[in-house]
């Protein structure tokens, strides 16, 4: 007799995740704004507007964690004891080693358990009052150990990239001794490979305009390095399969946006592929940047996308309202049939001022797609 598999309640979760992840309208990058800067109130105001329609929502990467990595001066590399400012000129200031000082370890350091921890206890209180929907999953972005890294430290990349991913994977395992695994969504932010590897492409390189330090390579020795098993895999260590989790692509916001043009999504959908196909686990989300000229050229690499399963979010929201966002929609539906949308990036660039108009022209973006 054939014994029948008895489903636990695990996999039940997961399967409830899933649905409510593959009909997610809107999905939020990590970052906005609010007068108070407190991450309370960035749940109350994008609860308010969008909560029905997302899986998860950020705590809006309030104080330093507005500018992602620009604020990991202040918060981490400043305060380091074996740490201090090197002469190199850098978009941030650059870091070196302390005389004497062979190796070095980041954990402790860095602001993300703590944060994701304090903002989670307002979240599950806000949740629990009713405000936010009692399905909504709480989200935390994270930049990849080369964004970490690169805007602030001039050679010694490969230990420094070992430090922060031990740090990294440290405070992920902080994180979910205080929240529970089944309410977590891990998003990296995969943004300075894409833009270096795209640069190199395009012949528009400018994260070596930033980092004159980075190391150089072809198109194809870049792509290698930035999605290789031995890069992508190490950031799923200790992720247990109940937390969600998935990639920001991005091109870049800062100091112009896009950081680093580009002809259309061939490279973009490429890298997307290559990073799904080297991640040792389930990726639930894929987050692909769009530009505000996107048209049908531009979308049509769409079509050789291969991520499984993963929800794909578009970045096509671009501050100029919802028929803009609806016309590349449009584009990008004749070769993608089913996606939820987004701004580009996260609203870290934005006004406080901006935020109600952005999120309402998001909210009737999806109202518009869903109804067609």
């Amino acid at each position: 007799m054939k014994m029948r598999r008895t489903t636990t309640r695990i996999e039940i979760r997961e399967e409830m995740d899933m649905a409510q992840l593959a009909t997610s309208d809107l999905f939020l990058v990590g970052s906005v704004p609010v007068a108070s800067d407190k991450p309370e109130d960035v749940m109350r105001l994008c609860g308010r507007t969008l909560g029905d329609r997302l899986f998860a929502l950020p705590d809006g990467e309030v104080g330093e964690r507005r500018m992602w990595i620009g604020g990991l001066g202040a918060t981490t590399f400043s305060k380091h004891p074996d740490l201090e400012k090197a002469p190199e000129a850098g978009p941030f200031g650059t870091y070196r080693f302390k005389p004497g000082v062979t190796s070095i370890s980041f954990k402790g350091y860095l602001p993300y358990a703590d944060a994701a921890i304090s903002s989670y206890y307002r979240f599950r209180d806000l949740r629990d009052a009713g405000e936010l929907p009692a399905g909504l999953h709480f989200q935390v972005a994270l930049p990849t150990p080369h964004a970490a890294i690169g805007g602030y430290f001039v050679q010694d990349w490969e230990m420094l990239h070992a430090a922060y991913h031990d740090a990294i994977v440290d405070d992920i395992s902080r994180m979910l001794e205080e929240i529970p695994a089944e309410d977590l969504v891990i998003q990296w932010d995969y943004c300075t490979e894409l833009c270096d590897t795209v640069g190199v492409d395009t012949d528009n390189r400018e994260i070596d305009a930033l980092w004159p330090w980075n190391p150089k390579g072809t198109t194809e020795q870049k792509f290698a390095t930035h999605t290789a098993k031995e890069y992508i895999g190490p950031l799923t260590e200790g992720i247990p399969a109940e937390v969600l989790y998935g990639y920001h692509l991005c091109l870049g916001t800062w100091p112009k946006c896009p950081l680093t043009p580009v002809r259309d999504l061939t490279l973009v959908v490429r890298m997307a592929n290559a990073i799904v196909a080297n991640t040792p686990r389930r990726v639930d989300f894929v987050h692909l940047p769009m530009t505000k000229e996107a048209d049908r050229q531009f979308c049509a690499p769409l079509t050789d996308l291969d991520i499984g399963e993963a929800r794909v979010f578009l970045g096509l929201e671009w501050k100029d309202g919802r028929d803009a966002m609806l016309r590349r929609a449009k584009a990008a539906r004749e070769f993608l049939p089913s996606f939820g949308i987004s701004h580009y990036c996260g609203y870290g660039r934005d006004t406080v001022e901006q935020m109600p108009e952005l999120l309402a022209d998001l909210r009737a973006g999806a109202d518009a797609l869903s109804s067609r």
